[in-house]
């Protein structure tokens, strides 16, 4: 016949503290922490502007060739300029 014998406190918090150490209990990992500046909302609007100064350049190029020689062509070309420079401004800033 098999006697039980009672356990002492000090064994029986041990045997839960072994039995909990994986538990974090809602708390964070370390790596899960990231702090971000820029709120959501104005990083999608920026990929909206990105894409828009992507297509900016073809229609400003092919609206210039319709006034070929012209002043209106002249700036077209200037706007078409500017945005790809400002692309490659933002492609430098963003490494």
């Amino acid at each position: 016949m098999m006697v039980l014998i009672p356990m002492m406190d000090l064994e029986k918090y041990i045997k839960e503290d072994i039995n909990m150490m994986g538990a974090n209990y809602g708390r964070r990992k370390e790596d899960d922490i990231k702090f971000n500046l820029i709120p959501n909302w104005m990083e999608k609007l920026m990929t909206v502007c990105k894409y828009f100064l992507y297509i900016v350049p073809f229609l400003c190029c092919s609206i210039a060739m319709f006034f070929e020689g012209t002043n209106l062509g002249n700036s077209y070309m200037l706007t078409a300029v500017y945005c790809l420079s400002l692309l490659n401004l933002m492609r430098l800033t963003e490494k």
